[in-house]
């Protein structure tokens, strides 16, 4: 009910009482019963317009305090049910306008609740960890891989940062950015059952009248794994190649030197000389045949008697077999068949029983046999030699990685790069390669080969 239309039905209300009163009082004095029958039908009229007004009252006045309370359900964004009213109501305009307004708040809520959740799911899935931290210094965000980083669960509920990250490092970084509010970038360490390397950006966002700390943290542990293997591969390489290169030049000074003239002198220098040549050639091209493997992207698949291949290769072994008095045996069924590049499973046999043979002890035997599976098919070769540490085992395939002499008790030759070779060759299509080894029994290398058609 509008104050206009409330004040007409006021003034009527008053006109019709001081009508009727007038004509009840002049009905009595002057006992007209016609002016007091009006008066009585006046009387009735403004009994039914004050009900029928007190009603009107009532009703706009419910009407009324719905829209206030759906006015502030609106303005505390929370949800509520549309208010419909009838046409000719005063407050149907108002009702209207605030059921289209809670309609389009809802339809906004809607967008930005599914951005939101868009938002949480990429940040989430990043291979980064990422923590927004508020002016009060609670985390109110971090996604999965920021708690797998800090080996945390973290709590979606706003809490001190300092009850997640207990890497000093870091906390003096994110407490730097606070005092100085300016972005701080470093490599931090992590120590522990798992160390690692994160290269963590902690950065100072101004907002209007407030600020946030954003924490990025990358994962850098394998490069820097990568730059340390570099480094000690070219560290060791040097030392390896300084070896017989030394050896060939100090020989050879000393033959120039005179010693050339004593015959015997002259023939035992020369063998050394040849022998460390033969150790570089072998270095030099081993380590050309791990830079081709790196390189090399085809392969040629070929279908073979498995059987036949490795004893075909194995007759070349023979004389090496015999020299260090071990015996060769060929497990591998006849009916073992298969498709592979014959060169890169030529290459892994021959490192393989190589290794067997010399790591093996007089008397000893290296045997080579064959499984299947649904999705690959192994080839194993076992000696038994002294075994290999478990602390070795890691170990094995890094390039010129020895294990101590305590292992053989005995000098082997070689250039260190044989199992590096065979780890490339097994990496490049796509197997896999287990050790098995235990302490004075011997050891077993398994390889996988994924199971290929020949098309």
């Amino acid at each position: 009910m509008t104050l206009s239309k409330a004040y007409q039905q006021i003034l009527i209300i008053l006109g019709m009482s001081i009508a009727t009163t007038a004509m009840l009082f002049y009905g009595f004095t002057k006992d007209n019963q016609e002016v007091e029958f009006f008066a009585l039908i006046f009387l009735f009229l403004l009994t039914l317009i004050i009900i029928n007004a007190t009603l009107a009252f009532r009703k706009n006045e419910k009407i009324r305090k719905q829209l206030e309370y759906m006015t502030k359900s609106i303005v505390a964004h929370q949800p509520v049910a549309p208010l419909f009213v009838r046409p000719g109501n005063p407050y149907k305009q108002i009702a209207d306008q605030l059921t289209e307004l809670q309609s389009r708040q809802q339809d906004e809520s809607k967008t930005i609740k599914n951005s939101n959740t868009e938002l949480v799911t990429i940040l989430s899935s990043l291979p980064v960890g990422i923590m927004v931290i508020d002016s009060s210094q609670d985390v109110i965000f971090a996604n999965h891989r920021m708690a797998k980083m800090l080996q945390r669960s973290i709590m979606p509920q706003p809490h001190a940062y300092s009850q997640d990250i207990r890497n000093y490092q870091l906390l003096s970084l994110i407490e730097r950015v606070f005092d100085d509010h300016e972005s701080q970038h470093a490599e931090v360490r992590s120590v522990g059952e798992t160390p690692a390397t994160w290269d963590t950006s902690v950065i100072y966002n101004q907002l209007d009248n407030n600020f946030h700390v954003s924490v990025i943290m990358y994962d850098i542990s394998d490069i820097i794994n990568v730059k340390q293997m570099q480094i000690d591969f070219l560290r060791n390489a040097s030392h390896e190649l300084k070896t017989p290169v030394t050896a060939i030049s100090g020989f050879a000074k000393t033959l120039l030197g005179g010693a050339m003239d004593d015959r015997k002198t002259l023939v035992e220098f020369l063998k050394i000389i040849d022998q460390q040549s033969t150790q570089l050639t072998s270095l030099i091209q081993d380590v050309l045949t791990i830079s081709h493997i790196q390189n090399e992207t085809s392969q040629h698949a070929e279908t073979l008697n498995l059987r036949s291949f490795v004893a075909e290769r194995l007759q070349g072994y023979l004389s090496m077999a015999k020299l260090h008095d071990v015996t060769l045996k060929n497990e591998i069924p006849e009916s073992a068949t298969i498709t592979v590049d014959s060169k890169t499973l030529l290459r892994i046999l021959q490192n393989l029983v190589s290794n067997a043979i010399k790591y093996n002890r007089p008397g000893g035997q290296v045997t080579v046999k064959y499984s299947v599976n649904d999705s690959f098919w192994q080839l194993h070769v076992s000696d038994t030699g002294i075994g290999i540490a478990q602390k070795d085992i890691s170990r094995l395939f890094e390039r010129f990685y020895r294990v101590d002499d305590s292992r053989t008790k005995q000098k082997v030759s070689g250039t260190g790069l044989g199992l590096a070779i065979v780890k490339e060759l097994v990496d490049s299509i796509g197997g896999a390669i287990h050790v098995k080894s235990q302490r004075g029994v011997g050891s077993t290398f398994t390889v996988e080969f994924p199971i290929t058609d020949n098309t």
